[in-house]
């Protein structure tokens, strides 16, 4: 993804000797109304010197959104998950590798999800061995194009919903889709993962109208329709600049009743712009339809960007590692605050992806940005994790950042 938060500390691999003391500080979420569980985990942690947080499904999901998540794994007794069992899987096992929580299922299998190990046993040795053990490796063997086009189809297709808020008040406005492959075998894959090779297939089209499609089907949910809330979906080059892209995209946006002015069409680009004026006739087609338009990943590297601030774009979004550097190299200072007051003047809002830290936050305020994305705000979220982020972020405003 996008974003990364700091690295949390984790007991030891699967490697060290059996019996040995877990590392210290290691912190366990627990889904579990079992006695029997609940004593057993605690006494894998006394006996360990972790910590254990009881907790409900809710409120788990509702601690790994958190930007302050600071816990190794969650262990889920899937009985007591109040059929919150795969969001939680979802949250556990995606994001950096340096930062993904371990996820373990007491007493049952977890159903066929790759990378979740089973606790069989309610007692400490059983809970401690699990915790040592590790997560399976993950495969990171590239798909053929059989399998891209079976992915296609829409069984292994899955969106997430990264929050957007903005800056001066900290309101929730925003998600933008991301698209996530649930590959039966290689488990949860991040867009680095497949999206590269669904272009080089020539498949882009086919992932942005599964995406759009099923992002405008959540946008009709009646807690998200009453909310007012934007959604931003990804459209690469080759796809913005054919008409028939744009006409399915109104297609499924109509047909889910969804306003126009709810949509943020972001240009990712894969490749440099080469025909500017064609490029122009689409933006012009869909500001003239209402849609907003953004420049995605906005920095240096990008070819043009002088050229692309004058199209008709509405928002401007400052690439992620442009923002986590801004405190390291005078350069990238003096970059943002020249692209900034370009946007600005051409009337575009800007938004920071990347936002990490309150420290980030605060600077991106003291420069004028209007909007904050990344996992200081929230991680991608599955849907149904959305209203649970939602209430606990716009429950902790009244005190503030951080």
């Amino acid at each position: 993804m996008k974003d990364s938060p700091p690295v949390h500390k984790r007991v030891r691999s699967g490697r060290e000797r059996a019996g040995a003391p877990l590392a210290p500080g290691f912190n366990l979420l627990l889904v579990s109304r079992s006695e029997a569980w609940a004593e057993a985990v605690r006494g894998a942690a006394e006996e360990a010197g972790g910590g254990v947080t009881p907790c409900t499904a809710h409120e788990a999901i509702a601690h790994m959104a958190s930007p302050t998540a600071s816990h190794s794994h969650v262990l889920v007794d899937r009985a007591d998950a109040d059929g919150l069992f795969d969001e939680l899987a979802r949250l556990a096992l995606e994001g950096a590798a340096s930062e993904k929580i371990g996820m373990l299922a007491l007493g049952l299998a977890a159903g066929g999800i790759p990378h979740i190990g089973t606790i069989l046993e309610a007692s400490p040795r059983s809970v401690i061995e699990a915790l040592m053990s590790g997560s399976p490796p993950r495969d990171t063997a590239a798909m053929d194009l059989a399998e891209l086009r079976v992915a296609l189809r829409g069984a292994m297709i899955e969106n997430r919903y990264q929050p957007i808020v903005r800056i001066a008040d900290r309101h929730p406005i925003g998600l933008e889709a991301l698209a996530r492959l649930n590959h039966p075998k290689l488990g949860t894959l991040l867009p680095d993962r497949f999206v590269p090779q669904i272009e080089d297939a020539g498949l882009a089209a086919e992932l942005t109208d599964l995406v759009s499609a099923r992002a405008f089907a959540d946008m009709a949910e009646p807690w998200l329709a009453g909310r007012g809330v934007r959604v931003s979906v990804n459209f690469p080059l080759d796809v913005l600049l054919h008409e028939a892209a744009l006409d399915r995209l109104e297609q499924q946006r109509a047909a889910c009743g969804i306003d126009v002015g709810r949509v943020i069409v972001e240009l990712t680009e894969s490749r440099p712009v080469e025909d500017f004026p064609l490029l122009r006739r689409s933006l012009d087609r869909l500001r003239n339809l209402g849609y907003g338009v953004a420049i995605d990943d906005a920095g240096p590297a990008v070819p043009w960007l002088t050229e692309l601030l004058d199209l008709p774009f509405t928002s401007l979004k400052l690439d992620k590692d442009l923002v986590t550097r801004m405190t390291e190299s005078e350069t990238v200072h003096r970059f943002v605050a020249t692209t900034v007051t370009q946007a600005k003047n051409r009337g575009m809002t800007v938004v920071a992806e990347g936002v990490e830290t309150i420290a980030i936050w605060e600077r991106m305020h003291a420069f004028g940005i209007d909007e904050a994305q990344g996992f200081w705000v929230g991680r991608p979220l599955p849907l149904a994790a959305v209203p649970i982020w939602t209430d606990a972020w716009v429950g902790q405003i009244r005190t503030g950042p951080g």
